[in-house]
């Protein structure tokens, strides 16, 4: 028989394990308040009617809300995925509360600095680089200045040549498999720098063709990379990076106390390049409020460029001076 003790703590031993692998494929770390990490569970719903478990995520209305300041729109935790390219779709503007380029994302309280994308496997032991802001091409580029004015960034990646396939490759021959859609955000948050990693998991089991199709040259951002000699999919060698294990990934996140947005709601530095130019003005000495928009142009009371109003009084002044110098001028009849 079984003592008390011993049972109860193999299920706690069980529920730890069971945890930590929900959190690992979420995010790396934890928040540091456990307020809010027993917040994030509360909201998450165990019902996936029998599909993939997604206790692990915090998705609202189908989007996936990470420890950074980005949600992302797609794709979703868990979809098999092929075809030409990887679509990737992510809102970088903090559900709306963020300014984006062109306009400037600089604020001293909640920016963006910038996103690095990277897909991984550890049972592959891949790592390719998504986008890494090491050009101006996509998907290279920085996504904060790709599609200027929209809150929502699109990645488009052109999967590798190691990862063409239709489903009848035998196994091993290939680097198709399970992958994370590893998403690096650098941020400030209400005054406070952090640096999270999401890992949204993906499979990559339909099938990709060795040539992408000619009709993807319409979508923007254009995907890439692409070979420059054939325009086909680059070897998987030219965009491999050495595969970091848990600990070290764990050691470099800095994430904040909950889920941005949710949990802790996104400040800014209030915004004053907007209004009047310069003080108020002086009021008329002389107590006469009549003006019009005639008159020459010069300074204003408080020395801003504007427009000098004239008194009537000046105004039949100098029209009879006007009638006195026509008098003087010409002989009447």
């Amino acid at each position: 028989m079984i003592k008390p003790s011993s049972f109860f703590q193999s299920v706690f031993l069980l529920s730890t394990l069971l945890i930590w692998g929900g959190v690992q494929a979420q995010m790396l770390g934890e928040y540091s308040g456990a307020r809010q990490q027993q917040m994030l569970r509360g909201r998450q719903n165990n019902n996936n009617n029998n599909g993939p478990d997604k206790s692990a995520f915090n998705i609202v209305n189908g989007r996936v809300f990470t420890p950074g300041l980005g949600i992302i729109l797609a794709p979703q935790p868990f979809t098999p995925m092929g075809g030409d390219f990887l679509h990737i779709a992510i809102d970088v503007s903090g559900d709306g509360k963020l300014p984006v380029p062109p306009r400037s994302i600089a604020d001293s309280l909640t920016q963006v600095f910038n996103f690095t994308l990277f897909l991984t496997s550890n049972d592959m032991q891949k790592n390719f680089t998504i986008s890494n802001i090491t050009t101006t091409t996509p998907p290279f580029a920085n996504i904060m200045n790709q599609e200027p004015g929209s809150t929502v960034k699109h990645i488009n990646f052109e999967w590798p040549d190691c990862l063409v396939g239709d489903g009848k490759e035998d196994i091993g021959t290939t680097a198709r498999g399970d992958y994370n859609i590893s998403i690096h955000q650098n941020f400030r948050l209400d005054g406070n720098d952090f640096y999270s990693i999401f890992n949204l998991p993906i499979s990559v089991t339909n099938s990709i063709s060795q040539f992408p199709g000619a009709s993807q040259l319409l979508t923007k951002p254009p995907p890439g990379p692409l070979n420059g000699a054939n325009g086909g999919r680059v070897n998987c060698d030219s965009i491999s990076n050495p595969l970091m294990n848990i600990t070290a990934l764990i050691a470099s996140v800095s994430n904040p106390p909950g889920q941005p947005i949710q949990d802790i709601p996104i400040q800014t530095s209030q915004r004053s390049n907007g209004g009047q130019v310069g003080g108020n003005g002086k009021a008329n000495p002389n107590g006469n409020s009549n003006t019009n928009s005639g008159g020459d142009i010069g300074e204003t009371a408080n020395g801003a460029q504007g427009v000098k109003s004239m008194d009537g009084r000046f105004m039949y002044a100098a029209v009879v001076a006007g009638v006195a110098m026509l008098g003087t001028s010409f002989t009447w009849p």
